[in-house]
């Protein structure tokens, strides 16, 4: 495991909230072990459901232990009929090694694109700025195939934002529209790759 994987914690109180950063210290099980503050001892309470934000994604989590050096909340359990977290965030990047294959289908014509980036409301893309007319105003045909044997999801996506990046390419951002079926499909492929980058 990688040193000083620095997190964020957010803990809502009645009248305002309260954030520091800490940092993973490991993974045991269903556990997160975090460094601790002293106000965050303070904060956060045993049972108390709080918030911890790492990479791209933020997670409701519950605090079940803390010492004066440590901080042990518990990942949420996998529920297919609710996101992840808060969908929006819940933002993952996919393995190097096991990657996700993305189809787009634009006016008859089928690209592969790597995915930069997946959650269950859509996805991201890396293109070079003379692709952007392709997608403007007009949904598209998408078709993801994850590194699980079988899983795949059909649907369709349309361009919600545009990222001009430094080296004159661009990051295009898709909401994605799915049947229910696909869209847990998408849950459960989020859900497991969040397991692995905090044990990366």
């Amino acid at each position: 495991m990688k040193d000083n994987k620095n997190a964020e914690v957010f803990i809502f109180e009645d009248t305002f909230f309260f954030t520091t950063k800490v940092n993973i210290k490991r993974v045991e099980g269903e556990r997160l072990i975090l460094t601790t503050t002293p106000l965050l001892k303070k904060f956060a309470v045993l049972g108390k459901r709080i918030y911890i934000k790492y990479r791209s994604f933020a997670l409701p989590v519950k605090v079940v232990g803390k010492s004066e050096e440590e901080l042990i909340v518990t990942l949420p359990e996998l529920n297919p009929e609710r996101p992840v977290g808060d969908r929006k965030s819940a933002r993952v990047n996919p393995s190097h090694v096991h990657p996700v294959k993305l189809y787009v289908e634009v006016d008859g014509t089928r690209k592969e694109y790597e995915v930069e980036d997946i959650s269950e409301g859509g996805f991201s893309i890396r293109v070079d700025a003379s692709e952007l007319e392709n997608f403007l105003n007009k949904e598209v045909g998408v078709h993801i195939e994850f590194p699980v044997e079988l899983e795949e999801v059909r649907g369709s996506a349309k361009l919600v934002n545009v990222q001009e990046l430094e080296d004159g390419k661009l990051k295009l951002g898709f909401e994605m529209f799915l049947d229910d079926a696909d869209t847990v499909k998408v849950r459960f492929y989020v859900y497991s790759r969040i397991r692995e980058i905090l044990k990366e």
